[in-house]
């Protein structure tokens, strides 16, 4: 094993611009046991799911404010918003423990731009897409931390990596909800497939990264399609 700590990703460029960003705590960077390839392809994917946490912050804020009307609907998100905070700050602490990754501003704009068409159509049609693509970044995680897998041998890793997979888990179930109570179910999988296959495309830029973690990218990008049956059915 290689030690990757020290030289950190904290200069990673940022998807948007984050108005109540958590900051990380003054502390010495964690010292990750990571062979040398999956840590630098962890580092390159870190980018784009920092910039899908940064996205779901700002969203779940804005659809808090839809439903504030809502007792009940209304705090769900704007505690989950705080949590895709938490999310964006436990990965900003996974970069400081890895080789700096190359920025790839396409990568980059191009998720940004991805994320901000998700908005489109209103809030149910917004929770339709979420619930997708939490769902897919379920599936990614269950691919990165499967047993005997490179990522899966870093306990710090790990521990980050299973906590985002249990919050977003518990996200799809709230979006999934909230966006059947408000809209068409029929118009809800459109837009969530159509999501899904966005989705795919963005992951599909990082799939030197998925190869060096020994995910198939091919395998995985046909699953991130693959809209789940279910899902959007009342």
């Amino acid at each position: 094993m290689n030690d990757t700590s020290g030289s950190g990703g904290a200069s990673r460029l940022r998807c948007f611009d984050v108005a109540r960003r958590l900051e990380q705590p003054v502390s010495t960077p964690l010292r990750l046991q990571l062979d040398s390839r999956p840590a630098a392809a962890l580092a390159a994917l870190l980018p784009l799911l920092g910039c899908g946490e940064e996205a779901a912050g700002i969203a779940f804020d804005g659809l808090a404010e839809c439903h504030s009307g809502d007792d009940r609907a209304a705090p769900t998100l704007r505690a989950i918003a705080e949590e895709e905070r938490l999310h964006d700050m436990l990965i900003r602490q996974l970069e400081r423990g890895l080789p700096e990754a190359r920025q790839d501003t396409f990568q980059i704009e191009s998720a940004r731009r991805f994320h901000i068409g998700l908005v489109r159509g209103g809030a149910a049609l917004h929770l339709a897409r979420i619930a997708a693509l939490d769902a897919a970044v379920c599936t990614m995680f269950g691919r990165l931390l499967r047993p005997g897998g490179p990522i899966a041998a870093d306990p710090e890793v790990t521990s980050i990596l299973r906590r985002i997979h249990r919050d977003e888990a518990r996200h799809v179930r709230v979006a999934r909800r909230l966006a059947l109570e408000t809209g068409s179910a029929p118009a809800l999988r459109d837009a969530a497939a159509a999501a899904r296959d966005g989705l795919a495309d963005i992951l599909l830029l990082a799939r030197d990264a998925f190869e060096d973690m020994k995910v198939d990218p091919a395998s995985l990008g046909r699953d991130i399609r693959r809209l789940p049956d279910g899902l959007l059915v009342a």
